[in-house]
């Protein structure tokens, strides 16, 4: 296709990738002659797996597993260590995820089903979640900067969660360095941006540098990473509502 004369940066944590090694993301831009370059903003640290893995142990407490993001999905492969250690009695359970990468991981690497990964957030897929009617609580694997909306959307509505820690999230430690060396060789029309942390992290480090933040284009995936950008006084020229490689490349597509 031919060139768009859009230069997008994507900044995101490179496990936010499916098992097959495809950025599909990029993928998706390049079809519609953008040229693109993924910044590693966040690493991740696990924890609390041996807990993750009792409450695994015993899924007639549990409605179901909600997934938020793939790191989730990841925590839950490192606390069994092998997809045949997770009790059969999960799979028949509701289980639910936010986002086609999400989904596809628990698919891909837990033979998990699950519900909601047209949802890009955590406010879209609390209706998809409710209307199942859960008995029980639904275990919810975390990190460390989560939000509480979803839970507290769930309790309103009278389900009930149980929230485990399994993950930190910190600035990935060459960031400084890769975003230098990226915008040594081209300032791009647009920055992407998967989640606050990725903005809190990156903000400074862009702050410092001699280039004119007024002349890009912010782009977020859903309303609370919007609400990051503005935060820092950045015009936010779109947001793909949905956490899906079509819906972020359609919004840049046409801004």
């Amino acid at each position: 296709m031919k060139d768009s004369g859009k230069t997008v940066f994507i900044f995101r944590s490179t496990t936010e990738v499916s098992s097959n090694d495809k950025d599909t993301y990029t993928e998706e831009l390049e079809k519609r002659g953008i040229f693109t370059k993924t910044i590693p903003v966040l690493d991740f640290s696990f924890k609390n797996l041996a807990l993750l893995n009792e409450k695994l142990n015993h899924p007639e407490q549990f409605s179901g597993l909600i997934f938020t993001s793939p790191r989730c999905v990841r925590a839950v492969i490192n606390a069994i260590r092998t997809p045949d250690n997770l009790r059969k009695e999960w799979h028949d359970l509701n289980n639910f995820s936010v986002g086609e990468t999400t989904a596809c991981l628990a698919n891909e690497c837990l033979q998990i089903n699950t519900q909601g990964s047209c949802t890009g957030n955590g406010v879209n897929l609390a209706p998809i979640i409710l209307s199942s009617a859960p008995s029980k609580p639904l275990l919810l694997p975390c990190g460390n900067l989560k939000m509480d909306t979803l839970e507290k959307l769930l309790a309103e509505g009278g389900v009930s969660t149980e929230a485990v820690e399994v993950y930190e999230t910190v600035p990935h430690p060459q960031l400084e360095s890769l975003l230098c060396s990226a915008l040594a060789e081209t300032v791009p029309t647009h920055m992407a941006f998967f989640s606050p942390s990725g903005i809190h992290y990156s903000y400074p480090i862009l702050k410092k540098l001699n280039i004119d933040l007024d002349k890009i284009k912010w782009v977020s995936i859903g309303p609370t990473t919007a609400a990051a950008l503005q935060s820092y006084q950045l015009t936010v020229h779109c947001t793909a509502d949905k956490l899906t490689p079509q819906c972020l490349a359609q919004s840049i597509a046409s801004s």
